[in-house]
C-alpha cells in the first residue's frame, strides 16, 4: 500500500533501522560499520531456515501415501522426471538493428512526403494578385497543374482511394496535392484558413503573438478536413484533396497539437529529477573508477580527484532531494485542477507522492553503492601493499635473468624499469606460444635477450 505524508519520514534515513543520520557521509559510515556485519548472519539464517523448510515438506510428500495436491502441483521427486531438469535457453536473435534502420527509413520518407505536400498546399492556398481565385476556372486549373501535374482522365478506370470503378454515377475528380484521380466519396476538403494555419505553425520557428493567437485557433479545431464541402457564412475557399493526403496532414496536425500542449509545473520538476540523476550516474562512475585505482595503490588519481567527484554527487544528491520534496506540497495543494473534480484531484496526488517515494527509494540507492571517501591511512595501507606486491614480482622475475644476482632492495631506481618491461614481454611472449604465433613469438625472445643485454651492463656500471 501506498504510504500517505503523514507517514512518510524525510533526511537522511538508514534503511534498516530507519535512524535519521543527518548527511550522506554518516549514512554511509553507519551503515557499512554496523549493518554490512550483520548481513552475512542474516543471510545464514535465512538459508538455514529455508533448507529446513523444504527437508520438512519434502519429508511430508515421501512418507504420504496420499500426497496432497498443494504439494504434488508444486514439487516433484522422480528424477526422471522431465519438468525437473534443468533447461537451457535456445539460440536467441535481436532484430532491433534491422527494425531501426527500416523505422529510419519510413520515418525520412513520411518527414519528405509531409514536407512536399506542406509546400504544395502553400502555394495553392497563396493568394495575391498574380494567382488566379480559387474555382472552376481554366486559369486556376492550369495554375494548379502548373504545381502537381494531374493525371489524364483517359488512363484511369477505377479510383486510386477505394478501388471503384468510374461511371455515370460515379465522377471522376483530382486531388490537387497529388494530382491522384478519386471519386467524391474518397474525397477530403480543407479550407484555405486552415490550411494556412497549419503552414504558419509547422514553419515558425519563434513564438510570437500572432503565432500563439494562429496555433490556439488550430488548437481549438478537431479535424482539419471534411468528407463535404464546408459552407461557411464567409463562403471561404477550399481545397479538394485525397484521403491519404488528408491523412498526412492530420497527422501534421495531431503533431503540432501535442507539441503546443502547456505542460503542467510538475512536469518540469519532474525532468529536473531525472536529469540530475544522469548526472549522479554519470558521475558515480568516475568516482567508483577514482577510488578503485586509490585503493589498489596506484598513483594516477590523488585523494583530491575524489573529493572534486565528490562534491559533484552530493550536488545532484541535493537536487534531487530538494525538488522532490516539492511534489509533497503539489499532492496537498493540487493547482490547476478544479477542486469539484475529486477523481482528478485523487490521481494527481497520488501521481505526487508516487514521485516523491521514488526521489526516496533513488536516493537510498545512491547512498549505499556509493562509497565513501578513503581515509589517509587507508590509502598509505593500500600503496604499501602494492609496494610489497611489486618487490615481490621483481624478485621472481630478478631470478628468470641470466647474469644478474642480487636483491630486490639493491636494485637501483634505473634498474627497475628494465625489469618490468622485461616481465611484461615475457606474458606477452606466453600468450604468443598459447596461441601459435611462433614468428611473434621468437621477435619477442630476441626482445628479452635484448633487454637481458642492457640490464646487466647498466647493473655492471
Amino acid at each position: 500500500m501506498l504510504q500517505t505524508i503523514g507517514d512518510t519520514r524525510e533526511g537522511f534515513l538508514c534503511p534498516q533501522c530507519h535512524q535519521d543520520m543527518g548527511n550522506l557521509e554518516m549514512l554511509q559510515i553507519h551503515f557499512q560499520n554496523v549493518h554490512m556485519k550483520q548481513s552475512s548472519t542474516i543471510i545464514k539464517g535465512l538459508f538455514s531456515f529455508a533448507k529446513q523448510k523444504l527437508k520438512s515438506v519434502q519429508d511430508n510428500f515421501q512418507n504420504s501415501n496420499e500426497p496432497s495436491k498443494m504439494y504434488s502441483q508444486y514439487f516433484s521427486f522422480d528424477p526422471h522426471d522431465y519438468y525437473s531438469k534443468k533447461q537451457y535457453m535456445g539460440f536467441t536473435r535481436s532484430h532491433y538493428a534491422y527494425f531501426q534502420i527500416v523505422r529510419k527509413d519510413k520515418l525520412h520518407e513520411i518527414y519528405t512526403k509531409t514536407q512536399q505536400l506542406l509546400l504544395r498546399l502553400e502555394l495553392l492556398t497563396d493568394i495575391n494578385e498574380h494567382t488566379p481565385p480559387n474555382g472552376n476556372t481554366k486559369e486556376r486549373r492550369k495554375y494548379e497543374q502548373s504545381i502537381i501535374p494531374w493525371m489524364e482522365d483517359s488512363v484511369v478506370s477505377i479510383c486510386s482511394s477505394c478501388s471503384a470503378s468510374f461511371g455515370f454515377s460515379r465522377r471522376k475528380h483530382h486531388c490537387r496535392l497529388d494530382g491522384l484521380v478519386i471519386c467524391n466519396q474518397c474525397s477530403q476538403f480543407i479550407l484555405f484558413s486552415t490550411a494556412r494555419r497549419i503552414i504558419d505553425s509547422n514553419t515558425s520557428s519563434t513564438l510570437t503573438t500572432n503565432n500563439s493567437s494562429t496555433i490556439q485557433q488550430l488548437m481549438n479545431l478537431k479535424t482539419v478536413t471534411s468528407s463535404t464541402i464546408i459552407n461557411n457564412a464567409s463562403n471561404e475557399d477550399h481545397l479538394r484533396i485525397c484521403m491519404s493526403c488528408a491523412r498526412c496532414l492530420q497527422n501534421c496536425y495531431r503533431q503540432i497539437f501535442f507539441k503546443n500542449i502547456p505542460k503542467d509545473e510538475i512536469f518540469h520538476y519532474y525532468e529536473n529529477i531525472i536529469q540530475a540523476r544522469k548526472e549522479y550516474t554519470q558521475f558515480q562512475s568516475t568516482y567508483v573508477a577514482i577510488i578503485d585505482s586509490i585503493l589498489s595503490g596506484n598513483t594516477k588519481y590523488q585523494i583530491k580527484d575524489a573529493q572534486q567527484v565528490y562534491r559533484q554527487l552530493s550536488v545532484s544528491y541535493e537536487k534531487i532531494d530538494s525538488v522532490s520534496k516539492k511534489f509533497v506540497a503539489f499532492a496537498d495543494k493540487c493547482p490547476n485542477i478544479d477542486e469539484n473534480d475529486i477523481s482528478s484531484k485523487a490521481r494527481y496526488a497520488t501521481l505526487c507522492r508516487n514521485i516523491r517515494m521514488y526521489a526516496i527509494q533513488l536516493l537510498q540507492n545512491f547512498s549505499l553503492s556509493t562509497g565513501r571517501l578513503p581515509t589517509e591511512d587507508e590509502i598509505k595501507q593500500a600503496r604499501d601493499a602494492k609496494q610489497r606486491s611489486d618487490n615481490e614480482l621483481m624478485a621472481k622475475v630478478i631470478l628468470t635473468i641470466p647474469g644478474i644476482n642480487c636483491n630486490v632492495l639493491e636494485l637501483s631506481e634505473e634498474l627497475k624499469p628494465f625489469i618490468q618491461q622485461y616481465y611484461q614481454v615475457t606474458q606477452y611472449m606466453q600468450q604468443a606460444k598459447l596461441a601459435g604465433r611462433d614468428d611473434e613469438a621468437k621477435f619477442l625472445e630476441s626482445n628479452l635477450e635484448e633487454l637481458a643485454q642492457a640490464m646487466r651492463v647498466a647493473h655492471q656500471q
